[in-house]
């Protein structure tokens, strides 16, 4: 997770609008250091902070004051939101009034969540998003939505890093009440505003069928090629490093999970269809993605973004584009081996390259047959 902030010079002055400072956060300790003067969470034309001035930003920051309640059970703590966002990416910092009595209320728990984002250079689609965020975790602060928000700096002692796999523009949908969103994809183009999340689902899927590997990083970069703009090399290894935490931490320790090894060995994962029929290939991808795939006749297509379905025919279209990538994939995987099986009993490279009937005489016994056999339908 990276987090750019622009700071000022100075600390608690409201009038100050000059924000001259990039910095480039990856750790606690660096927020903590970042957020100790003033700060905007933006980039603005001429460092003068403004709605009008904005430039582009990777981060939304939202303010937890827990004044939604005077329930102190129903307060949220840093241990709460992990609870609620175990695999969101973002970043604690407490404010300067937190665990303070003000305004004629008691202490509480008061801090600033810096949620990682795509960059985006729309300050209305940016603003949509934090609305976006509110409607949906409204024990977030209201009066924080535009996209010229500032926080006062603090030295509160502590930050937290809650490093996930997701980003919350993922797991937010926009309505027309906040500005539309874009869909996912433009015929087989992933889109700027849409890259970052693409992107993490997709590297979540890959590895957790071949796991952390060179194939797995492959496929993923194969997929990244149809970005566009194209996403930085530095964004797509964060993207990465994040998935292998969220695979290594979580998945590969669930006492149902099978390792890639044996799981791509069972003949059944095979995502070869049972005939090539649209039948055939529909019950392949009802079988990957039957828990996040929906179709019914009052919503048209649905897909479920990890908290609840959507209605998008774009996201359901990026899913079996996602699926037919995964298929030919394996469809390369198991021509691969099959030829390599022919070269290992002594069929000659050049005679499997010709194909046809040179192959079919190269291939002599009852053992090479079997080959033969398993190679010829792995190619088609």
């Amino acid at each position: 997770m990276r987090l750019v902030f622009q700071t000022a010079n100075v600390t608690g002055d409201a009038k100050n609008c000059i924000y001259p400072n990039r910095k480039e956060v990856c750790s606690a300790a660096e927020l903590r250091e970042a957020v100790r003067t003033d700060h905007v969470c933006a980039e603005y034309k001429g460092n003068y902070r403004s709605t009008e001035n904005f430039r582009r930003s990777n981060v939304i920051v939202m303010d937890c004051d827990n004044d939604h309640t005077e329930n102190e059970a129903e307060w949220i703590t840093p241990e709460k939101l992990d609870e609620m966002m175990p695999d969101m990416s973002y970043a604690i910092a407490f404010s300067r009034s937190h665990m303070q009595k003000k305004n004629g209320k008691a202490p509480r728990p008061k801090f600033h969540v810096y949620f990682e984002i795509e960059e985006t250079k729309d300050a209305a689609y940016y603003a949509a998003l934090k609305n976006a965020i509110y409607r949906k975790y409204p024990f977030f602060d209201d009066n924080a939505l535009d996209a010229a928000r500032f926080i006062f700096g603090a030295d509160t002692g502590e930050a937290i890093w809650h490093e996930g796999w997701l980003t919350i523009d993922s797991e937010v949908e926009i309505t027309a009440a906040d500005g539309e969103r874009e869909p996912e994809r433009q015929g087989n183009i992933i889109i700027e505003g849409t890259r970052n999340k693409t992107m993490s689902r997709f590297a979540g899927r890959v590895i957790t069928r071949y796991g952390d590997t060179e194939k797995a990083r492959e496929i993923f970069d194969d997929e990244a090629v149809k970005c566009e703009p194209p996403l930085e090399t530095e964004e797509l290894d964060s993207i990465w490093a994040s998935a292998v935490r969220w695979y290594e931490n979580k998945i590969s320790r669930q006492d149902d999970y099978i390792p890639p090894d044996e799981y791509n060995t069972a003949e059944f994962q095979s995502l070869k269809p049972g005939d090539y029929s649209d039948i055939g290939e529909a019950k392949v991808l009802a079988r990957e993605y039957g828990d996040e795939l929906r179709y019914t006749d009052s919503t048209d297509l649905l897909r479920y973004n990890g908290i609840y379905w959507q209605e998008s025919r774009q996201m359901a279209v990026g899913a079996m584009m996602e699926f037919l990538d995964l298929q030919l994939q394996d469809a390369k995987d198991q021509l691969a081996a099959a030829k390599q099986a022919l070269i290992d009993s002594g069929v000659p490279q050049e005679d499997i390259m010709a194909g046809g009937k040179t192959l079919s005489k190269a291939a002599s016994g009852a053992d090479q047959i079997i080959l033969l056999l398993a190679y010829l339908p792995a190619q088609q």
